[in-house]
């Protein structure tokens, strides 16, 4: 393996998976931690790429101090990839923060240049402006995120400590990053050639830039050494459990197409959001009932519960979702250890999280995206050892996504 590894930190498990497998797929060695803690005591000569979550996608001021220990303890990288939601939902300000203060002890002068633009996706930044698919960033659900709502379409005012600059040619850009008083710079991007000049000049800038962006601008980054292995290999046909912890509507909408079609003979455990909330109480009766169902048929299983369906003022919306992602990660890790499953299908990056730490799982090889934005992931050892893995973010894909998945699964 290479020396110069390349470090991706994301903000939330989803994110980490979708980012690696990029470079997974071009060949590249690639490891996902399940939790930044574990860096300090990670052999980095073991792959090319390490990509890891600090979860801090909610946690405000906080992500910066939780941003800058994780690349601290990530002495054996020799490149960095600060990985953001290319809607800009979440603590990305801080992220930036704590991610520059931890670089600069190694490079006193390091600029981050940020572009979370994913114009296959239909994320475009023009003369400063976040869109959607044409629409600006606060008119889309992402706007209107329960707990990372999006508060302003203008990219400078999402990062006040930015400089927002638009380019024509290679060259100029490069000026402008190098000539710039500030040590963030914002980046229009609204086409594919455009995150592949920013990925040139990145380059050329050398290691003391932060590219902070989304999986798209990832997608166009040079590494510094050459691809060590294929990846890529067929999956198994076999019974999946699905886990939904997203309450974005998007992933709620595709188990819903899921079930209407396809999924209809799918085991489906739905339980009450306010049931699981009384978890003392309810707890042995819902693992009952859910294995009457498994044991039921050998047919694929879906658990899911929408958090929204029990926000009223007095509630915290973020609690609320990590206690419902607990709980239903309770729920499945009971399936896994009563009944056997050759895949694994997670939507949502706090509950996948969750389920992979109450497993034990401290890594996972990234091996290819089953479809795009859906990484295919293997756990190497330990109880779930050869288990096949997918996560998705909650805000990602059609409605057909599922189902997609589920053809080809």
């Amino acid at each position: 393996m290479s020396q110069n590894c390349l470090l991706v930190v994301a903000d939330d498990l989803t994110g980490a998976n979708d980012t690696g497998v990029m470079f997974a797929e071009k060949g590249y060695s690639t490891i996902l931690k399940t939790n930044s803690r574990l860096l300090s005591k990670t052999d980095f000569s073991q792959a090319d790429v390490f990509t890891v979550s600090t979860d801090t996608r909610a946690s405000r001021e906080n992500a910066a101090e939780i941003t800058f220990s994780a690349v601290q303890a990530a002495s054996g990288i020799s490149q960095l990839y600060l990985k953001i939601d290319s809607t800009m939902r979440g603590s990305i300000q801080y992220q930036i923060d704590g991610a520059l203060k931890a670089w600069k002890t190694r490079y006193p002068n390091a600029k981050a240049i940020i572009c979370s633009a994913y114009p296959e996706m239909g994320r475009t930044i023009e003369k400063g402006i976040l869109y959607v698919n044409g629409i600006p960033v606060t008119d889309t659900p992402s706007g209107k995120d329960i707990i990372c709502p999006v508060t302003s379409s203008i990219m400078t005012d999402l990062l006040p400590n930015a400089e927002q600059v638009s380019f024509s040619t290679e060259q100029e850009l490069l000026q402008k990053v190098q000539s710039s008083s500030l040590e963030q710079i914002v980046v229009d991007a609204k086409t594919e050639n455009d995150l592949e000049i920013i990925a040139r000049v990145i380059e050329r800038l050398g290691k003391s830039v932060i590219p902070v962006g989304s999986a798209g601008l990832a997608n166009k980054l040079k590494l510094q050494t050459l691809p060590s292995s294929n990846n890529k290999r067929a999956l198994t046909h076999g019974r999946s459990l699905i886990l939904v912890t997203s309450i974005h509507e998007t992933s709620q909408n595709q188990v819903d197409e899921y079930i209407a079609h396809n999924g209809g003979d799918s085991i489906v455990f739905n339980p009450s959001p306010s049931q699981l909330l009384n978890h003392k109480i309810s707890a042995k009766a819902l693992r009952e009932q859910l294995n009457a169902l498994i044991t039921s048929s050998e047919a694929d299983v879906i658990i899911r519960a929408n958090p929204t369906k029990v926000v009223s003022a007095e509630n915290d919306i973020n609690m609320i979702a990590r206690t419902l992602a607990k709980d239903l990660a309770e729920l499945s890790l009971y399936c896994l250890n009563h009944k056997h499953f050759d895949h694994l299908i997670l939507f949502g990056g706090d509950g996948a999280a969750t389920l992979l730490e109450q497993m034990n799982v401290t890594e996972m090889k990234l091996l290819y995206s089953i479809v795009p934005g859906v990484p295919v992931c293997q756990i190497q050892n330990g109880q779930y050892e050869n288990l096949t893995v997918m996560t998705k973010s909650g805000g990602f894909g059609n409605n057909h996504l599922l189902s997609d998945i589920m053809k080809l699964n």
